[in-house]
């Protein structure tokens, strides 16, 4: 029996479950900005999003890629949202310009204009408890002014590679020929008959060294990290029976659909389904064992890629020693690179071993005291990669997330200590288990359910308890210590270029990762109401949405003639 000192109960007059507004910030209109702004549509009502791109164009990793031989490593069918398939792909790997151009028609067939602010980038945010609400510092790029927008919930969607770098080398900008980066590639710069250097050896440089062995005069590699090249993925698939001129699967430039091949995935959606289906099961299925240390697959694809890459390298045993790796492969991101070791044999090629001491007008120093003229400085060196967010985060109590010595983010997708705040492929997520589409979709889906929970059960905020992030984050040490490939003795972005660094990964499969994050875990959270002594005022006035809306012709699903039918009440 209640006291008779205590607050009375109040009643609303909305119907159980109506949900409050909501407004949502989005950083970045990339692949997970444009599924914010689909997926919004689907999963809520009586909210507003906004998408704040700091760029002129929307696309994120694909508008802002473009250097020579840049291409996706994962096959076109399965590099698309997994409910949106695209017939019209021209090869087996797409460039970069088809894959922008795909993520285009997305944008605009379903009408995703409304939703995105170009130009403007977040510069910080800052959480407000006693609003529930994040203030968040935005910077107009074209007019350098600044302003703040509020919201409740906060979506980091820019990318965990996202801040292209420099390589920090003496001398670099005083460099008199000309520089660039991969991640920021002059569309107008010629190399032909030029002699080029090109720094660095991750998946960038791996593209573009065959694409400038072909007209430079002279190229020059600098190494100091070796790295598996490996084959095409799903290079055994077949389409012959779409068409039996259907070339076998080959590298981005080398291998195109025919028409007729077109044509079939086109009119037989069920046929596409199989053939995506296909492809995808051999990367996210069938080769996730070698991935597990000491298994019958990480053995066999350890000796055969070492095997592939000295007879490529052909009589250069000196490159042999020094690039092919001891440890597994996918310790460091696996790349297929047609024609990178066939270019590194090249009478106008050059691998250079040494450090780099300095960079002078004319070309590059190294320790040894050589010095190599070049026209042309390629910087294939990468990204600071985003274990934080770009801009800075304030969270309860005034703490900043970057001030963190490591990431203590749960499950890749949410923070404690920083409500309402979520990232899409944050640390400890799909970072090398194949391709990362199906898992944004998950990702955005699961935040998209937080939302919609916290506006139907009238919840001010929500954030990953500490004890559970700590244990779950403890197992993922201890399941990468006991199998992991990812935990050798190799420098990896994946475990921030450090040998024997945390590896922020998850533990487990794609289907591992996916299942996980299929529906949240609220027990996994510190919940927070909007009225916390009345944490049943979601229910209302005793009625549901569809009474308010249809009174007597409310649906009744769950009187129904089919058991499993799966059925709910609005």
């Amino acid at each position: 029996m209640p006291h008779a000192d205590e607050k009375p109960m109040m009643v609303g007059e909305h119907p159980q479950c109506d949900p409050v507004k909501t407004r949502i910030i989005h950083v970045g209109m990339g692949a997970s900005g444009m599924l914010a702004a689909h997926k919004a549509r689907k999963f809520l009502t009586n909210y507003e999003l906004v998408c704040y791109e700091k760029n002129a164009s929307v696309g994120g990793t694909w508008w802002e890629n473009r250097y020579p031989g840049c291409a996706c490593d994962i096959p076109a069918h399965t590099y698309t949202f997994p409910f949106e398939p695209n017939p019209e792909w021209s090869e087996f790997y797409a460039s970069a310009p088809e894959i922008q151009d795909n993520f285009m028609r997305f944008y605009n067939k379903h009408n995703l204009e409304p939703f995105v602010v170009l130009n403007t980038e977040v510069v910080e945010a800052e959480w407000h408890d006693r609003e529930g609400l994040w203030h968040v510092t935005l910077k107009n790029r074209t007019d350098g002014s600044k302003f703040v927008d509020k919201c409740n919930v906060i979506i980091n969607g820019s990318g965990v590679l996202t801040k292209w770098k420099w390589p920090d080398i003496e001398g670099l900008h005083d460099f008199k020929g000309e520089l660039a980066h991969s991640a920021n590639w002059p569309q107008d710069l010629s190399w032909e008959g030029k002699r080029v250097g090109v720094i660095g050896t991750g998946s960038s440089s791996i593209q573009m060294v065959p694409k400038l062995a072909e007209t430079a005069s002279q190229l020059t590699v600098f190494m100091r990290n070796n790295t598996y090249i490996a084959p095409p993925f799903g290079s055994n698939i077949s389409n012959k029976e779409a068409d039996p001129d259907a070339a076998d699967p080959a590298a981005a430039g080398k291998h195109k659909y025919t028409e007729k091949e077109k044509e079939r995935f086109r009119d037989d959606p069920a046929y596409h389904l199989k053939y995506r289906t296909t492809i995808e099961r051999q990367i996210a299925n069938g080769g996730w064992d070698m991935f597990n240390r000491g298994t019958e697959l990480n053995i066999f694809v350890k000796g055969a890629m070492q095997d592939s890459m000295r007879q490529r390298l052909a009589h250069r045993d000196d490159l042999k020693e020094r690039i092919i790796p001891t440890w597994s492969p996918g310790c460091r991101r696996l790349t297929p690179g047609d024609g990178y070791l066939e270019a590194l044999i090249r009478d106008n090629v050059n691998c250079e071993f040494d450090d780099i001491k300095r960079i002078t007008p004319t070309g590059l120093e190294t320790i040894t005291g050589k010095h190599i003229e070049v026209d042309v400085l390629a910087c294939a060196t990468g990204f600071n990669v985003q274990y934080f967010p770009h801009y800075k985060m304030i969270g309860t109590g005034g703490q900043v997330m970057q001030d963190s010595p490591e990431p203590n983010v749960y499950a890749s997708v949410a923070a404690p200590g920083f409500p309402n705040y979520f990232v899409i492929n944050g640390p400890r997520g799909n970072w090398g288990q194949g391709c990362a589409l199906p898992s944004h979709e998950v990702q955005m889906e699961y935040i998209l359910q937080c939302c919609r929970k916290m506006q139907e059960d009238r919840i001010k905020c929500m954030e990953p308890k500490q004890n559970v992030t700590t244990q779950l984050n403890a197992y993922m040490d201890a399941w990468h210590k006991k199998q992991s490939i990812w935990a050798e003795d190799c420098k990896s972005w994946y475990k921030d270029n450090k040998r024997n660094g945390r590896v922020y990964i998850w533990p487990g499969s794609l289907l591992h990762h996916l299942k996980f994050l299929k529906r949240p875990r609220y027990e996994h959270y510190e919940i927070t109401y909007m009225d916390p002594d009345n944490i049943f005022d979601f229910l209302g006035n005793g009625k549901t949405i569809s009474q308010v809306k249809l009174g007597g012709e409310a649906p009744v699903p769950y009187i129904r003639n089919d058991e499993d039918e799966v059925w709910d009440i609005e």
